[in-house]
C-alpha cells in the first residue's frame, strides 16, 4: 500500500474515532511523511502541533496504522515543511490586520422595538458537544415557534453562549417569520419597567408590552429570585403568553430548581418545556471560538498561538474573547508578531496553575460518585449502574488524560481496547442529548480539580 492511500485510509478511521471539530481543526492538517523500518513519520504545519498532537493523539494516531499496516509500527513528529511552504504562500502573512472594523455593540443595529442586536446569528454560534443539544433545539424552535419546546428554559455558566444563543433565536424567528412580535429583555429591565409603571401607574400600558408579543426572550431569570412582586407579574405574563401558544425562552445561570428563593410555581412552570443546559468548551471547541472570533475581527493570527490559548484558557468563550483581544491590542501596540511565544509571555502563568490528574484519581473519584468502591468499578459485575460508572471512567481517561486504549483497559480490569472504544464512544454520543450523563461527567472532573 503506498503512503497516500494508507494515509487515506487513516484519515477515513479518524473521522469515525474523532468529533468532526477535531478531525478538521487538527488531525485533517497531518500527513504521513514517511514509513520505514515500523517508523511512521508524521508531519505537522507547526512545532506546537507537533507537540499537541503528539501528546493528545498518539496513541489514537498509532493504533489506526497498527491496524492498516498489521504491524508494530512507532510514530515520529516532524514539522512538515513543504506544506507549511505551501499554506504560507496561499494564506499569506502569519500575522496581518486585514481590517480595522468599527464594531460598536452599543448601536450597531439594536433594535429598541424588540431588544435584539444583529450580529448574534447561528452562523457565528460555534457548535460541539457542549451544546449541541441547545443548538437543535433552538432551530426546531425557530421553524415553530410556540411548539413542542416551550417554555425553553437554557442554563449554564458565565460566558457559555446562552444570550449569544436566544439573541440568535430571535433574529432568525424575525427572519423567517416577519409578522411575530418579538421582545428580548434582561430580567432586570423586567423588574425595573415595572417599579417605574407602578410609580406612574402605568401598569397597563407594562402588561400590554410583555403579553401582546408572539416569542418573549428573558435573559437571567434568576435576577427576579427574592422579589415578590416582580415574581407575581411574571407568572401572570407567562400564563398568559404559554396558555395562547406563544413562545417563551429563559435563561439562567442555574437550573430552575436551584434558583432560590423562586416561588415553586414557577419553577413548576419554567421546568414544563424543555431545559437545556450549555457546558463549558472542550480544546476543539475552544479552538473554533477563537477561529470564529478571530475571523468576526478581521484578523489572522497564526494556528499554532490560537491552539495555545484553547490549550491555556479554559473556563468559557467570553474568556477567550477577552484574552483574544488583550493578545492582538498589546501585539498591535508594540508591533510583535502574534507567536505561541509572546502569547505565552502573557498567558502562560495559567498553564503552570493546572494541577496534574492521576488515573487512580479517576478512578476513585468515579467511584465514589456512584457509591462504589474502586475494585467494583474495576470488576466484572455486569449491573446496569456499574457499567455506566466503568464507562464514564474510561471517557474521563482518555478525554482529560489522553492515556492509550490498552491502558485503560488494563486499569480497568484487563478490558481489551475494543471495549473501551465502544464505551468511549457510547458516552461521546450520549454527552451532547443526555443532561443526567453529562451532569455526572461535570461534577466528577469537579471534584478532580
Amino acid at each position: 500500500m503506498d503512503l497516500n492511500r494508507l494515509w487515506q485510509n487513516t484519515q477515513e478511521e479518524f473521522k469515525i474515532a474523532v468529533s468532526e471539530a477535531t478531525y478538521q481543526g487538527i488531525l485533517a492538517q497531518t500527513r504521513l511523511v514517511s514509513l520505514k523500518n515500523n517508523i511512521a513519520t508524521i508531519g505537522c504545519s507547526n512545532t506546537y502541533f507537533c507537540e499537541l498532537i503528539e501528546k493528545r493523539y498518539y496513541s489514537l494516531i498509532k493504533e489506526v496504522i497498527d491496524r492498516q499496516t498489521k504491524k508494530n509500527n512507532s510514530l515520529v513528529f516532524v514539522v512538515d515543511f513543504q506544506e507549511k511552504k505551501e499554506k504560507k504562500e496561499k494564506l499569506g502573512p502569519l500575522f496581518k490586520i486585514k481590517k480595522t472594523l468599527s464594531f460598536d455593540k452599543k448601536n450597531n443595529g439594536f433594535s429598541s422595538e424588540t431588544g435584539l442586536l444583529p450580529y448574534y446569528s447561528l452562523d457565528t454560534f460555534v457548535v460541539g458537544p457542549a451544546n449541541n443539544f441547545a443548538h437543535a433545539a433552538a432551530l426546531g424552535i425557530i421553524k415553530n415557534p410556540g411548539g413542542a419546546y416551550n417554555p425553553f428554559f437554557v442554563w449554564g455558566g458565565v460566558g457559555m453562549g446562552k444570550t449569544h444563543l436566544i439573541q440568535a433565536i430571535g433574529n432568525a424567528i424575525t427572519e423567517q417569520h416577519p409578522q411575530l412580535k418579538i421582545l428580548y429583555i434582561a430580567a432586570e429591565t423586567f423588574t425595573n419597567e415595572l417599579v417605574s409603571a407602578l410609580q406612574n401607574k402605568t401598569i397597563t400600558k407594562f402588561k400590554k408590552k410583555y403579553r401582546t408579543c408572539d416569542v418573549l426572550l428573558v435573559d437571567d431569570i434568576q435576577f427576579i429570585a427574592g422579589k415578590e412582586y416582580s415574581q407575581e407579574e411574571f407568572f401572570h405574563t407567562f400564563n398568559n403568553l404559554y396558555l395562547s401558544g406563544r413562545q417563551i425562552i429563559l435563561t439562567s445561570d442555574r437550573k430552575p430548581e436551584e434558583i432560590q428563593p423562586l416561588e415553586d410555581r414557577l419553577i413548576s412552570r419554567f421546568m414544563g418545556g424543555l431545559t437545556v443546559d450549555i457546558q463549558p468548551p472542550d480544546f476543539e471547541m475552544r479552538l473554533a471560538i477563537l477561529k470564529q472570533k478571530s475571523k468576526e475581527r478581521n484578523i489572522s493570527v497564526p494556528e499554532e498561538t490560537l491552539s495555545f490559548l484553547a490549550e491555556t484558557i479554559k473556563s468559557n468563550a467570553r474568556e477567550l474573547e477577552g484574552a483574544l483581544s488583550q493578545l492582538v491590542n498589546k501585539a498591535q501596540s508594540s508591533n510583535q508578531e502574534i507567536t505561541p511565544d509572546y502569547a505565552r509571555t502573557l498567558f502562560g502563568f495559567k498553564k503552570k496553575q493546572l494541577r496534574r490528574i492521576s488515573s487512580r484519581s479517576v478512578l476513585a473519584k468515579t467511584a465514589n460518585y456512584f457509591s462504589f468502591k474502586t475494585k467494583d468499578l474495576c470488576g466484572k459485575s455486569r449491573k446496569a449502574e456499574l457499567v455506566i460508572a466503568r464507562h464514564i471512567a474510561m471517557y474521563l481517561l482518555r478525554k482529560d488524560l489522553s492515556l492509550p486504549l490498552v491502558k485503560i483497559g488494563e486499569l480497568l480490569g484487563g478490558k481489551d481496547h475494543t471495549t473501551v472504544i465502544y464505551a468511549i464512544g457510547k458516552v461521546e454520543k450520549q454527552f451532547s442529548v443526555n443532561q443526567n450523563l453529562r451532569h455526572q461527567i461535570t461534577t466528577i472532573r469537579k471534584s478532580l480539580r
